[in-house]
């Protein structure tokens, strides 16, 4: 019996932290409206917070601050849909094994390890995006390890499914030799 490989692995979008603090303030809106409908309702003793606060907008006029704001929320409103339907972002890169995958901050700790491995570096550092990796070495002057430390990286990353971009660059110090 065979099964499908998992689906890739995906994050929410970027309008999630929106999302929450929107929610938020729904569900917020949502307790002031039913709270001022008991009170309406003569449930709960108390005075109305709403009605107070739709008497003072009575009466604004249209003016150019009130249309600019009214604006700039459409726009804000028009960016978290367009941003909500876009693609989600995905974390993880596929190995050559079907179903199994690394995330892209495990590709960067990977190409940093391979890099320090290197006769000759100092010291490395790593980023990765989902199809490169920039590898930062620091060796002595006079130390050529361009050459190797992207042997090396290519060669810690060779179980990918498919193969990334490698770039690397080193920054020189002094040293006593």
């Amino acid at each position: 019996m065979s099964f499908a490989p998992a689906p890739a692995a995906t994050r929410a979008g970027r309008v999630g932290r929106f999302g929450v603090v929107l929610a938020l303030l729904v569900v917020a809106l949502g307790v002031v409206v039913i709270r001022d409908a008991l009170v309406v309702g003569g449930q709960i003793e108390g005075s109305t917070w709403l009605i107070p606060v739709v008497d003072g907008a009575d009466g604004i006029e249209p003016s150019t601050a009130s249309t600019a704001v009214g604006v700039v929320v459409a726009l804000i409103g028009l960016w978290l849909v367009l941003v909500a339907l876009g693609r989600r972002v995905r974390t993880r890169v596929p190995l050559d094994v079907p179903g199994a995958t690394i995330g892209v901050a495990d590709l960067a700790r990977l190409a940093s390890s391979a890099a320090s491995d290197v006769p000759y570096v100092l010291s490395a550092h790593s980023s990765a995006r989902r199809t490169s990796v920039s590898v930062s070495v620091t060796a002595l002057e006079g130390d050529d390890v361009d050459d190797d430390v992207l042997a090396a990286v290519q060669q810690r990353l060779a179980r990918l499914a498919t193969p990334v971009a490698v770039h690397v660059s080193t920054r020189h110090v002094a040293g006593l030799r």
